[in-house]
């Protein structure tokens, strides 16, 4: 007999099944009552973030977690039909470039498959679970995006008897093909209010089980394989995995190669049916190191799927080049996220977050060999890059509270150091780390920003910055809306008048001569503020780099040497704190109104607030800077200007706050972390407006416009 005639291949329309599966909580092996079984034991396989392409058992539930917008279907080669050359042409649809199908220039995907008008992403797997009820299998994929009952084909073939030897062929309609398979199934209608697809089969033979499954479009496209595992590759960093085919920066270069050869048979997963009727919970194996996607739930979204021209963010429909837009919209939002090798015994890792630049994504920078090895593996860190809701999110508004929602994720999920975090990030994620670190000085111990844009193109270093009062007088005329207001492109603010906030969080700032994008005259600025501040710094300027040096050369020691040893500082004596309230997004829960001790910081009215408040009641210690100027050859020729620490004083314990409020209504101060609970304190506060200071232990000091001076 040949394998054409022993398989057994059925089409039927999925029948829209959506009860929940009899299941209970997991960890345990035993067998429940199906009959006991409540609303949370079948809600308890649900999670709220994964390592992607991982699967496990819960409850006698087989559930495969996929990777998430990784939907680009085959590698169409050097040059196809399509046609693609140089996988250059399936990038850029932000720009409006027809054969794109990713928004970004910078990001890549792999396979090069597109969806109809309309239709994008509605191939892409989140979870495929199998359970057996009764003596039926249940099947149900959950989709990304669904927006009609018939958008999608989803397949599952079964090689009953776990042998690729027997079975096997195409799967049509899908047009793919594997080994071994005696059962496929094809399900042609879902249910797009829960972006679902479900049905159910005949039991089918056998106690050992390889199953496959995929997504296509109606017209039988394949987009989307599961049972990939935790080792997807997205491996276009620099030149010249960038242009290649078949390099991607999605987490899908396997699965565009398998498509291309028109067979998926590596693909798949062994199960033992008996897990299945005896309800079995067995965790995922362990991922403890390399380059991986996390996948975590969001509480917000912007819609459903992938909006490739882009949401317009704070500043509107612009079309100005990095424009602050927002383009991956659902609940479910990928990161990458690099773990160090084994650490050394008794130590746990630091974390890092690496973002991305304008036209790139969470696989950029983090995916290159030395980034792991120099900041991952050389300093003991986890290196977590977000999506940021796309490649122009500029990291304020929802693509900040991604960043937050990352971190804390990251931080729930891995043992970590939280006195060893850092933000950093190249070009608009450079701006990004110094926003962030800026606006939650008291989550980071340092950061690092390469080429990072400073909040304004026409920041200067002059006497007077004359310049930008000219530019912003030309500006005023402008059509574009961006440039009137003062050139900011897609930031939020100008971020180097916020640099005062960075007095406990050393910084290494990384800029290229020779910047085609951050001019440097802006870069220039930034040191001549940060040179003006209180903040331990060291510039880097490389004459003869550009824009993506440093990203071509992959060569990051001397900043990682640079935040080796650096500490989150914890409660300090002496809080400085700009803010403004425009910067705050209540609906994306995103307020920055505190700092260290100080919480709570409520404005007169509109425009920038100042908190600046020494509060030494448990004494400390203060770090003394000293300037200074230093050259090197590495990896390009560099000469730099710094503020170092160069000792610490002490700071005696006295019951005293002094300091300075401006457009300042109202704070809150602890008096646990100052060591003022229950003390008579001494103050003396200069405010432009009356003022109310409320003490964590009840007590309360109402300020008058001027200076304050007395004892509560």
């Amino acid at each position: 007999m040949n394998a054409d005639s022993i398989h057994r291949s059925t089409r039927i329309r999925a029948s829209l099944v959506f009860a929940a599966l009899a299941v209970s909580a997991c960890g345990t092996s035993e067998v429940p009552n199906p009959d006991t079984l409540t609303v949370a034991a079948r809600e308890a396989c649900q999670v709220r973030s994964w390592i992607a392409g991982s699967t496990e058992m819960c409850n006698g539930a087989l559930i495969y977690r996929d990777y998430v917008y990784d939907d680009f279907g085959a590698d169409a080669g050097l040059i196809s039909p399509s046609p693609t050359l140089l996988n250059v042409t399936n990038r850029g649809g932000h720009l409006g470039i027809p054969l794109a199908n990713t928004p970004s220039l910078l990001a890549p995907s792999a396979g090069d498959a597109g969806y109809p008008k309309g239709l994008e992403n509605t191939a892409d797997l989140v979870t495929l679970t199998l359970s057996i009820e009764g003596q039926e299998l249940r099947v149900e994929f959950e989709l990304n995006t669904m927006f009609n009952a018939d958008d999608t084909l989803a397949a599952i073939a079964i090689d009953t008897d776990n042998d690729p030897a027997t079975g096997g062929g195409a799967w049509t309609p899908l047009k793919t093909s594997s080994r071994g398979w005696e059962l496929l199934q094809v399900f042609d209608h879902g249910d797009p209010d829960s972006n679902r697809i479900s049905g159910r089969i005949p039991l089918p033979e056998g106690e050992t089980w390889r199953v496959q499954a995929a997504l296509a479009q109606r017209d039988g496209t394949v987009m989307n394989v599961a049972f990939r595992g935790v080792d997807e590759q997205a491996k276009a960093g620099k030149i010249p995995d960038q242009i290649l085919p078949g390099s991607g920066n999605f987490w899908e270069d396997r699965q565009a190669a398998a498509l291309k050869s028109g067979d998926i048979s590596e693909f798949g997963h062994v199960l033992d049916v008996a897990d299945l009727r005896n309800r079995i919970s067995r965790a995922p194996a362990p991922v403890t190191q390399g380059f991986h996607q996390r996948v975590y739930v969001s509480d917000y979204t912007l819609g459903e799927g992938i909006a490739r021209q882009g949401i317009a963010g704070r500043h509107g429909d612009t079309h100005l080049p990095c424009e602050q837009y927002f383009h991956y919209l659902g609940r479910y939002q990928p990161y990458g996220i690099y773990l160090p090798q084994a650490s050394a015994q008794g130590t746990v890792p630091g974390v890092q977050i690496v973002m991305h630049g304008c036209e790139a994504n969470h696989a950029s920078q983090i995916n290159e060999p030395n980034m792991q090895a120099q900041f991952g593996d050389g300093l003991n860190r986890i290196l977590v890059s977000p999506l940021g809701r796309g490649p122009y999110g500029f990291f304020s508004d929802i693509s900040e509270r991604d960043v937050l929602d990352v971190l804390d994720d990251v931080q729930n999920h891995y043992a970590t150091d939280p006195a060893r975090v850092f933000a950093s990030g190249y070009s608009m994620g450079g701006y990004g780390a110094i926003r962030l670190a800026a606006l939650y000085p008291d989550r980071f111990a340092g950061l690092v920003s390469w080429v990072g844009f400073t909040g304004d193109i026409t920041n200067a270093p002059l006497p007077g910055n004359p310049l930008p009062e000219i530019l912003r007088g030309l500006g005023s005329a402008s059509q574009i809306p961006n440039l009137a207001n003062g050139a900011s492109i897609g930031a939020a603010e100008n971020i180097i008048d916020f640099i005062g906030n960075l007095r406990h969080v050393p910084g290494a700032y990384v800029y290229a001569g020779a910047d085609e994008l951050v001019q440097v005259t802006t870069s220039l600025a930034l040191a001549q503020r940060l040179g003006q501040s209180d903040s331990p710094f060291q510039f880097f300027l490389h004459p003869v780099a550009e824009h993506l040096t440093f990203m071509l050369l992959d060569q990051w020691q001397k900043e990682a040497d640079y935040t080796r040893d650096l500490v989150r500082v914890e409660n300090p004596t002496r809080v400085t704190y700009r803010t403004d309230l425009a910067f705050d997004f209540p609906e994306y829960n995103i307020a920055h109104d505190r700092a260290y001790w100080i919480s709570q910081i409520r404005a007169q009215g509109a425009g920038i607030s100042d908190v600046d408040l020494t509060a030494p009641g448990c004494g400390g210690s203060q770090w003394m800077l000293e300037k200074g100027q230093d050259a090197g050859l590495q990896p390009l020729p560099w000469v730099s200007t710094l503020q170092r620490i160069s000792s610490s004083a002490p700071v005696p314990a006295r019951a005293a706050l002094e300091g300075t409020l401006a457009n300042v209504q109202s704070l809150t101060l602890d008096a646990d972390a100052t060591c003022l609970r229950g003390q008579a304190i001494a103050y003396r506060i200069q405010s432009d407006a009356p003022a109310r200071i409320s003490l964590s232990d009840g007590r309360a000091l109402d300020l008058l416009a001027g200076e304050n001076q007395g004892t509560f």
